[in-house]
């Protein structure tokens, strides 16, 4: 394709990256399509095709070979996840470009999506490893409080470590033990029990802690757990305090905040949740609604956290 018409391309991604924008999608949503459309750009420039209008159903699926051949720098075949991510914002940009009325038909529409097993998690945490990590740190200093306090959040919530590290003050409402989680993956808010244990840290912690820390840093901040300087937790010092207690706790596990996240599903799943709880409590984007529109009720999803999650359980 000549460079008159990639160009062309690239003002419609563009243009589409603001449409999704208006849409409400969340920024990383927004990055991932444009990264994974400029690679289907690259691919057109090798290509006969004379200009947008001129991609058919045989120009995509030559492509998703193309992405079906390609390897990694270590010579193995790249992730079925990956090749779908690829094929999926490929679809969503085409989709766009249909209802706009810049072609007639969606060639994407004979995507068919790699058959990709979602396994579970190789590293899940015993209830024993759990309990023996979150025991480590020494709650008589102030970031050992903090520590433990973001510790208990992340294992009896299930959220992702941006989830945490974005949680503001105003997002957590002790008197009902509940956390409002707005920065999330894919944009879909939702509200999450904390449960008593996490409660009572996350309490000890404003109370004693977040004043002192937070003294350190001259510009007001909204975030609750805050680094020694005051200022907002980075996803490496979040990973690198959680690995040191780790291996002080003696336990021979890659462990990240996500492996939290993986083992409050799985001990509630043993404990008999209902899957639908945890997809709601998760937040995961294969939800037949959202948060706001779900049929399961907060108070129900409370109690049904109180009787499954270990760390509610009579100690």
């Amino acid at each position: 394709m000549e460079e008159k018409e990639i160009n062309k391309i690239k003002l419609h991604i563009e243009k589409f990256k603001e449409n999704q924008r208006i849409q409400n999608k969340s920024q990383s949503t927004i990055s991932s399509y444009s990264r994974r459309l400029d690679s289907f750009v690259s691919y057109l420039k090798n290509r006969d095709e004379q200009d947008i209008t001129s991609i058919t159903q045989d120009t995509i699926y030559q492509y998703q070979i193309q992405l079906c051949n390609e390897k990694k720098k270590t010579g193995q075949p790249i992730s079925l996840s990956y090749q779908e991510s690829y094929l999926v914002a490929l679809r969503v940009f085409f989709r766009y470009l249909t209802k706009q009325g810049i072609i007639l038909a969606d060639p994407t529409s004979i995507i068919d999506y790699p058959l990709n097993k979602r396994l579970l998690p190789k590293i899940i945490m015993t209830p024993k490893e759990i309990k023996t990590i979150l025991n480590q740190p020494d709650t008589d200093t102030l970031l050992g409080l903090r520590d433990k306090a973001f510790l208990e959040t992340l294992y009896a919530t299930g959220i992702r470590s941006q989830e945490l590290i974005n949680t503001a003050m105003h997002d957590i409402d002790l008197a009902n033990q509940m956390l409002h989680v707005r920065h999330t993956k894919g944009g879909r808010e939702r509200i999450v029990p904390l449960g008593e244990i996490a409660s009572k840290y996350i309490e000890l912690y404003i109370n004693n802690a977040r004043p002192k820390l937070a003294a350190w840093n001259k510009e007001p901040i909204k975030i609750l757990f805050i680094s020694c300087d005051g200022k907002k937790l980075t996803p490496a010092t979040l990973g690198k305090r959680i690995n040191d207690y780790v291996k002080k706790a003696g336990i021979n596990k890659t462990i990240t905040p996500h492996t939290f996240r993986h083992t409050c599903a799985t001990h509630m799943l043993k404990g008999k949740a209902s899957i639908r709880h945890i997809q709601e409590m998760l937040g995961h984007k294969n939800l037949n609604t959202t948060q706001i529109y779900t049929h399961v009720e907060i108070g129900d999803l409370k109690k049904e956290h109180k009787r499954t999650h270990p760390r509610e359980q009579t100690q």
